[in-house]
């Protein structure tokens, strides 16, 4: 269980509830409980650390690895944007405000790593689990309305069906 554990919380990207995990597991929320300070000691041996608030747990990174995640993400927001985060913010502006699962779902992938570059460029905003565009998202894809951007209705009309299937 303690791989599975760690692996959850790796895909996700974000905190999850120790319920939640239980939940997906089909096991107690106590199981996970107990499993925790194996989880802690495992990750702990690859520079990473087990984040806790209240029933909420993440993977983090050690801040004694500091320096390196701040040369990673300036590398990182130095240049284009990916293909991935291209189609993040793309189905961000056609849909506009959908959720983190309906946008890893859409495109078939886990999409929180496009999503948090998105959120620190500040193109995107995140209230909760709900993004949408910023200003200056807009600026950079240099529209003043999201309706301007090409085949507008058919492909937000297309996105809304896939939509439609998630919540049947």
């Amino acid at each position: 269980m303690l791989e599975k554990i760690i692996t959850i919380l790796y895909i996700s990207g974000e905190s999850m509830s120790i319920n939640g995990i239980a939940l997906l597991l089909k096991v107690e929320a106590k199981d996970i409980e107990e499993c925790l300070p194996a989880v802690e000691d495992k990750i702990k041996e690859t520079g990473l650390l087990l984040l806790r608030n209240k029933d909420d747990i993440s993977i983090v990174t050690n801040p004694s690895q500091s320096q390196l995640v701040g040369d990673f993400w300036k590398e990182e927001l130095k240049g284009d944007l990916t293909p991935a985060t291209l189609q993040v913010i793309s189905i961000i502006a056609y849909l506009g405000n959908p959720t983190r699962q309906t946008i890893s779902y859409i495109r078939g992938v886990q999409s929180s790593q496009s999503i948090r570059t998105l959120s620190v460029r500040g193109l995107i905003k995140r209230d909760a689990e709900i993004c949408s565009l910023t200003t200056e998202a807009l600026k950079h894809l240099g529209i003043t309305k999201v309706e301007e951007l090409p085949q507008y209705e058919s492909i937000r009309n297309e996105l809304l069906e896939k939509m439609k299937v998630l919540e049947s």
